[in-house]
């Protein structure tokens, strides 16, 4: 085998060392390309998918994850920081939950796992410092898996508790949002969170729980004023109240004339005093006797009147006796007292908080697109005004729609205006001709990796294939003999030194007919291998003229 490997050695050597100059540049670029060409596509074909497997992590579940995938040994890639990380596609699904089973991410969070390993000599001090970072950590980790936070920060101030009411102060919270882009919280959201930190904490009210974004900006309305908060309160009343008519009027008027054409607003004076009201009627016309009450009193009496002689004569001694006087006296009281009832009605009225006092309606209607067609049978669209007719038809709507009261001193006004539009059409023209660039250079590169490919092979291997196949035939044919006398004359004298094997022996007498013969046969057996129907027709041809000619000399013959 090393003989074998030495001659094949040396033959290349020889080859190429018989090439001109110009040749053996062109053959070692070739090869030289070639080898790279070669090279590169292994590389590329060995290029792995990488696919996240988690993003968004801070730096120390980065650094928990990546430790964890070299023990694993499997290849990943960073990106973005170090806060997203890309792994193969394979077995993602089950690398996540063996993750997360880990307790990853964990976005260095410690909730109530800090009491786990406790010491023997642990202080009272460590312990509560310990409960205020575990409720930190608890309520962080709830905050954070709602929809639309990344992250969440919370920061407890628990005061001691004191023995004397006058000196205990109030529980206090912050609590800071990380949102994910785009997310804005609604205020029922932000509401909810502080509700939820002020349930989790003893003694911690909602009022003292502030709520900031990532930018600084406050998101929770805590006011300790109780009229400055019972404003807000009433403020976001009203402001509620004119967007739902806004939507009432937009959503009637929008299928008309079209969504994105029409324009409310409207601005609600509410009345949000509180007041009762207590009313007595009465009805003397359904009076009723309640009770009658008689008192009679009658008295009859006899008393003496005066008696005597008038003047001083009666008073002298010898005068005869007084005479006797008797008065008679009668006397009879009635008393009645009739007690009626008067049917009365006592009514107690409290208005209603947050009732309309008066609505004003602003609305403004795009004008409408009118399709003409001109003189060539091209469709134009142009612009124009609503009617007045149609007009006062979306008042009459508009006014049933948010209740309109004319007595109330409610206004409505509706305008028809052309809207001024931006040109959408023009923005989306440029993006589909960058699309279109882009298909294009695409499209071009790939060509262009083609062309090179084919121009390659055709200017670069093929004539490489010919020149060295060429080459090997001018070789070939130069080294071999030519015709027959000349292979015996080399087989005699040894001319062929290493083809001993590989040549027959030739005999010494050659018969030029046979050699004819043979070589016909080779042809004809070569010409029906190629063509074996025409070969079978040929065939039929002649059994048909040999049946003829049989026929000719033997009339009874029958040829079938």
């Amino acid at each position: 085998m090393a003989e074998y490997l030495k001659k094949v050695v040396k033959q290349i050597n020889d080859f190429f060392m018989s090439l001109s100059i110009g040749r053996r540049i062109a053959l070692i670029v070739t090869g030289f390309a070639i080898t790279v060409g070669i090279v590169g596509m292994f590389i590329w074909a060995g290029q792995k998918n990488f696919q996240p497997i988690m993003s968004n992590l801070s730096p120390e579940d980065s650094a928990n994850v990546i430790r964890i995938l070299r023990d694993k040994g499997i290849p990943f890639k960073v990106d973005r920081g170090g806060s997203s990380i890309e792994v193969p596609p394979e077995n993602m699904d089950e690398l996540r939950l063996e993750i997360a089973t880990l307790g990853l991410p964990e976005s260095s969070f410690v909730g109530y796992e800090v009491f786990d390993k406790q010491s023997l000599g642990t202080t009272n001090f460590v312990q509560m410092v310990n409960r205020k970072r575990a409720l930190e950590g608890e309520l962080m980790r709830t905050i954070g898996a709602m929809k639309g936070i990344r992250k969440a920060r919370v920061h407890l101030a628990l005061p001691k508790k004191s023995a004397f009411i006058e000196d205990q102060k109030d529980a206090t919270a912050s609590v800071l949002l990380d949102l994910r882009p785009g997310v804005i919280l609604e205020e029922k959201q932000i509401l909810g969170i502080g509700n939820l930190v002020a349930s989790a904490v003893e003694g911690l009210s909602a009022e003292n729980v502030v709520i900031v974004n990532s930018a600084g900006k406050t998101l929770s309305k805590n006011v300790h004023d109780s009229t400055v908060a019972i404003s807000a309160n009433q403020l976001d009343y009203q402001r509620n109240v004119e967007r739902e008519m806004e939507k009432r009027v937009e959503a009637i008027l929008g299928p008309i004339v079209g969504e994105g054409r029409v324009v409310a607003r409207v601005t609600a004076e509410i009345d949000f005093s509180r007041s009762s009201e207590t009313q007595t009627l009465y009805d003397p016309d359904g009076s009723a006797i309640r009770s009658v009450q008689k008192n009679i009193n009658a008295m009859e009496g006899k008393r003496p009147g005066p008696y005597g002689r008038p003047g001083a004569a009666s008073n002298l001694p010898g005068q005869p006796g007084p005479e006797t006087n008797t008065i008679s006296q009668s006397t009879t009281k009635n008393k009645e007292t009739v007690n009626y009832e008067i049917p009365k009605t006592i009514k107690q009225t409290t208005h209603s908080v947050g009732g309309v006092k008066k609505l004003s309606v602003a609305v403004v209607v795009d004008a409408k697109e009118v399709k003409e067609t001109d003189k060539d049978g091209k469709v134009l669209s142009k612009s124009a005004l609503w009617g007045p007719e149609r007009i006062k038809e979306f008042e009459s709507v508009v006014s049933r729609a948010v209740g309109l009261d004319p007595k109330r001193g409610d206004i409505l006004e509706i305008k028809n205006m052309e809207f001024t539009r931006l040109d959408f059409e023009d923005a989306e023209r440029q993006i589909e001709e960058a699309e279109r660039r882009t298909y294009y250079k695409n499209l071009m590169v790939y060509i262009l990796i083609g062309l090179i490919i084919a121009g390659f092979f055709l200017f670069v291997v093929r004539p490489f294939i010919k020149w060295v196949t060429e080459n090997t035939i001018d070789s070939v044919d130069t080294f071999l003999p030519q015709t027959i006398e000349e292979l015996e004359r080399m087989q005699h004298g040894n001319g062929l030194p290493g083809l001993e094997d590989v040549v027959p022996d030739i005999p010494e007498r050659i018969d030029p007919e046979k050699v004819e013969g043979e070589m016909i046969k080779e042809k004809v057996t070569t010409l029906v291998d190629a063509n074996p129907q025409k070969a079978a027709l040929i065939l039929r041809e002649w059994v048909r003229g040999e049946s003829n000619k049989d026929a000719n000399k033997d009339p009874e013959a029958k040829v079938e």
